[in-house]
């Protein structure tokens, strides 16, 4: 169980340099955010390749057509759309603004549970919902909105920061249909795969940089963002699955929104406006309220199983 916890810190410290390491490439780097998308996922598809194939192996997983008309559009979705639309966002706005309104793709995931999933919503749940959302929309400031004081910049930063959280948590739910089947590594290293020749392609079209112009203090942070944020991290958050639980995991998002906020203000020297404090702890209030209640129903179902062995 300690190795469990210790694989939740790291995940989440891990998780919290995404939007930093991003932000550094977008301005000292001056690189291209589809550039930096295909680069680094393109680092941790390969290094997810051993262990994915050791799945398939193990399961005796052949891939045909129908699986394939699964991998792409999800791939599309998680690359392309969700991680490529959080590398604009820090390209416009403040990485630590970035980092919270990604992480409340746990409010979307509600909604979009209940329509393809079937799930169950409960009273905590739209608590839980409405509070965060409150948090999101205290960051967006609408008073500045109106009267003119928000930047273009920071507003377009904002918007793809809350595209990227939205369809992150489509493909979360939509994962969930597939992910027994495939095991997580095969799924991501496929819908990864996918995402990469597709940025590949873009790149090729709009005759954008693949590896050129790159400055040599960017290599380093490439190279840390495919190796440790892609790759290292998810399985620090797989381990913890795995040793833990699912609901003890979600730890990792309620720590990323404060975690990120401090390490931009220490790192790239942010300055946090009053909006996004009182939004932040919005965010992260609604994330406990959440997290409280299913690590509730987690422990009354073990006593159920408990009394019911059979």
């Amino acid at each position: 169980m300690k190795k469990g916890y210790l694989y939740i810190v790291l995940a989440a410290l891990l998780y919290s340099t995404q939007e930093i390491s991003g932000k550094f490439l977008a301005t000292t780097g001056k690189m291209d955010p589809i550039q930096v998308t295909f680069i680094v996922f393109t680092i941790g598809t390969i290094i997810l390749a051993p262990m994915a194939f050791k799945e398939m192996k193990k399961e005796k997983l052949k891939l045909t057509a129908k699986d394939w008309a699964y991998f792409i559009p999800m791939g599309i979705l998680c690359v392309p759309v969700s991680m490529l639309c959080l590398q604009f966002a820090v390209t416009y706005t403040a990485a630590s603004t970035s980092a919270v309104v990604f992480c409340s793709n746990a409010i979307f995931t509600i909604p979009f549970a209940v329509m393809i999933l079937k799930s169950k919503i409960s009273k905590t749940d739209l608590i839980s919902m409405a509070i965060s959302i409150v948090g999101v929309i205290v960051i967006f400031n609408p008073v500045s909105l109106l009267t003119g004081m928000t930047g273009g910049r920071n507003l377009i930063g904002i918007l793809y920061a809350l595209v990227a959280a939205v369809a992150w948590a489509i493909f979360n739910v939509c994962s969930k249909t597939r992910i027994g089947y495939y095991g997580s590594y095969v799924l991501n290293f496929f819908c990864f795969l996918v995402g990469i020749i597709v940025l590949f392609l873009i790149l090729v079209i709009t005759k954008r940089p693949i590896l050129s112009g790159i400055a040599p203090q960017s290599v380093i942070i490439l190279l840390y963002m495919g190796i440790f944020i892609k790759a290292f991290s998810y399985i620090f958050f797989l381990g913890a699955v795995k040793l833990t639980s699912p609901v003890m995991t979600s730890m990792v998002f309620l720590i990323k929104p404060a975690l990120a906020t401090i390490l931009a203000i220490v790192l790239l020297g942010e300055t946090i406006v009053p909006n996004v404090v009182i939004g932040i702890l919005f965010v992260l209030v609604g994330s406990f309220v959440s997290f409280s209640s299913n690590r509730k129903a987690e422990k009354e179902k073990q006593k159920l199983a408990s009394a019911n062995p059979q």
